[in-house]
């Protein structure tokens, strides 16, 4: 009896998802509401006919890997020039703020 309980419960929450699905409205460009089924259709069609960018990223996506040491990544992607940090520089900027914190919190002595 909770088998077939378990099952009618299955069914009716099934059933108001779908009723829920082809009631919500989903716009597309032109505004008027879409239904289920055109939904499927224009997915399908979409599939046998794919849009240029899909195209290109499939593409994109079937290329094979390059397979390359980080030695050799790092060998051809190194810059050459001033670093993006400088030792110098990050020290006199902790320097100046140990200073204004230093003036800004007087040192208190207990005795």
């Amino acid at each position: 009896m909770a088998v077939a309980l378990g099952i009618l419960l299955a069914l009716v929450v099934a059933g108001v998802v779908l009723l829920l699905a082809s009631a919500s409205e989903s716009r597309p460009e032109d505004g008027a509401p879409e239904s289920p089924w055109q939904a499927f259709r224009r997915g399908l069609s979409a599939r046998k006919r794919p849009e240029p960018d899909q195209v290109a990223a499939a593409t994109a996506a079937q290329a094979r890997p390059v397979d390359l040491s980080l030695a050799d990544f790092l060998r051809q992607t190194t810059e050459e020039g001033e670093g993006y940090l400088n030792v110098d520089d990050l020290s006199d900027n902790l320097q100046r703020a140990r200073d204004k914190a230093a003036r800004a919190i007087p040192l208190r002595r207990h005795g």
